[in-house]
C-alpha cells in the first residue's frame, strides 16, 4: 500500500500552486507544536484547520517521513509561531476553491473505518456530501 502522506503531499502543492490557498486538518498528539500559542482545550479535543495562504507561512518544509515544518500565522495580527505536526497527525488536505478533499483514514484504526452493512438513508446524507454514479454517463460501445 502506498504512502498516504505522499498522496496529501503532492495534492497540497498541486491545490497551493493552482488555487493560492490549501486547508490542512491536524489532530492534537503530544509530537505535534504550536510555537508558544500551543493548543487550545478545544482544538485538542477537535483537532486544528491550518489554513496556508501565500502571505501566512514562512520556511514551509515537509519531511522525509511526511511531518510539516513551517511558521504559520495565528490569529487576527497573523502572529507567527514555529510550529510541527508530525506524519501520523495529519489527518486530510482540501481546497474549497477546488472541491477537492483528500481524507486519511488510516489514523482512525481498523474499528473506526466506515462499514458497509450500515448503509445511510439519502435524507441523511447533506445534498453537497451525495455520491453521483457515472454510469448512466458513460458511452457504452455498439
Amino acid at each position: 500500500m502506498k504512502n498516504q502522506v505522499k498522496y496529501l503531499q503532492t495534492l497540497f502543492y498541486e491545490l497551493f500552486n493552482d488555487y493560492g490557498r490549501v486547508y490542512v486538518v491536524v489532530k492534537y498528539s503530544e509530537h505535534a507544536s504550536i510555537g508558544q500559542r500551543g493548543f487550545t482545550e478545544e482544538e485538542k479535543e477537535k483537532g486544528l484547520v491550518l489554513v496556508f495562504t501565500q502571505s501566512n507561512y514562512r520556511d514551509l518544509h515537509w519531511t522525509e517521513d511526511g511531518s510539516i515544518r513551517a511558521t504559520l500565522g495565528f490569529g487576527a495580527g497573523n502572529r507567527p509561531e514555529k510550529c510541527f505536526f508530525s506524519a501520523d497527525d495529519i489527518v486530510s488536505v482540501f481546497s474549497p476553491d477546488a472541491r477537492v478533499r483528500f481524507d486519511r483514514w488510516d489514523w482512525l484504526g481498523e474499528d473506526a473505518s466506515p462499514k458497509a452493512e450500515a448503509p445511510v438513508a439519502e435524507e441523511e446524507i447533506p445534498n453537497d456530501e451525495k455520491v453521483v454514479p457515472l454510469d448512466k454517463f458513460r458511452k457504452l460501445k455498439k
